[in-house]
């Protein structure tokens, strides 16, 4: 069924799915939590991450001295009712470890390539996340 509003609600749910990308490897903790409903999932190869307490404890969990880039790419958003979407986004996750003073880290490839399969959840605070399953297509060895 197509809804007047499709195409902003696409684009809505398209931001939620590189806001992701961009806070995380900013470590901008606070504003990745906001993106998930407060009972959200967070699916990383089938290991089960609930609620915004949950994230928080896995966020605060990841190593201070690995810089991360995610690059977000293939973004498809189908709205299946007036208050959910289903989405599907292409991700290369590019990972190292800081060193001391340099601001430029060695590039070896991608860590990791997959995909993001998003079921977003319209809420009182507009449209959030509520669950991000993380599909792991190719990985470094």
């Amino acid at each position: 069924m197509k809804y007047a509003d499709d195409d902003a609600v696409e684009r809505a749910c398209e931001k939620l799915s590189v806001a992701f990308a961009n806070s995380i490897d900013r470590c901008d903790y606070d504003a990745v939590i906001d993106l998930f409903t407060t009972d959200g999932i967070l699916d990383r190869w089938g290991s089960v991450i609930q609620g915004h307490a949950a994230l928080r404890q896995w966020l605060d969990a990841r190593p201070p001295d690995v810089t991360t880039r995610h690059v977000c790419s293939n973004i498809v958003v189908e709205r299946s009712s007036p208050d959910e979407a289903w989405g599907t986004t292409y991700f290369t996750f590019y990972s190292a470890t800081q060193t001391e003073g340099n601001d430029t880290l060695p590039l070896e490839g991608p860590t990791m390539v997959g995909e993001y399969h998003d079921h977003f959840v319209l809420t009182e605070r507009g449209w959030r996340l509520g669950k991000r399953t993380v599909l792991p297509k190719f990985k470094r060895r």
